[in-house]
C-alpha cells in the first residue's frame, strides 16, 4: 500500500513538473489531465485554461506570474531583458571616471537610496582595492557617471554579468 502510495505521489510531482513550465517549443501540459503537447489557450481534451507562465522582472527580480508589467515595479516584461539594475543602499557621488582625483571630477550625489539604477561597466581600481560600477541616475536626463560598488546591495546584482570596462 505505502509503495503505491510513494508511487502516486511521485507520478503527481512529475506532472506538476511538467505543467508548470512550458517546453521550449511553446507546447504546454494540461494541470487538469494531463493531456501534453497542447499548444492554444485552452486544453482540447478537458477545457482547462493554460496555465499562466511566470517571469522574473529585469528591473527588480521578482518572480511574476503572467501580464505584461511587473508588479513589484511596473517594468515591462520585455524591457532590457540584457540590462543590469542594482540596487542603491544609499546616496551615490557621481564622477566622470574611476580612480586617483586627478582622473575625475565629481559630477554630484544623487539621492536614489532604495531604487534599482541601471548599471553599465564595471572597472576595478587597484590603488584603492575598489570595484568601481558606471551606472545611469534615473528621473534625470541622461546623467552617467561612475561611484562605488560599495554603494548598492550586493545581492541585487551579480558584479561578473556587468562588462569590464579599462581605465
Amino acid at each position: 500500500m505505502q509503495k503505491r502510495v510513494l508511487v502516486a505521489a511521485l507520478c503527481l510531482v512529475f506532472a506538476c513538473l511538467l505543467c508548470a513550465a512550458a517546453s521550449a517549443d511553446g507546447t504546454w501540459a494540461c494541470p487538469s489531465c494531463g493531456s501534453t503537447g497542447n499548444t492554444g489557450n485552452f486544453c482540447p481534451n478537458c477545457g482547462a485554461a493554460r496555465p499562466a507562465e511566470s517571469w522574473t522582472c529585469p528591473v527588480c527580480r521578482h518572480q511574476n506570474t503572467g501580464g505584461n508589467f511587473c508588479v513589484q515595479c511596473g517594468a515591462k516584461r520585455t524591457a532590457a531583458s540584457a540590462a543590469v539594475y542594482g540596487l542603491a543602499t544609499e546616496k551615490l557621488a557621481i564622477n566622470s571616471g574611476p580612480g586617483t582625483r586627478r582622473y575625475y571630477d565629481e559630477l554630484g550625489t544623487y539621492n536614489v537610496k532604495g531604487q534599482y539604477v541601471r548599471i553599465l561597466a564595471k572597472a576595478y581600481d587597484s590603488r584603492n582595492d575598489i570595484w568601481w560600477v558606471k551606472c545611469e541616475i534615473p528621473n534625470t536626463k541622461g546623467v552617467v557617471g561612475w561611484t562605488g560598488y560599495k554603494r548598492f546591495d550586493a545581492s541585487s546584482f551579480n558584479l561578473n554579468d556587468v562588462p569590464t570596462e579599462r581605465w
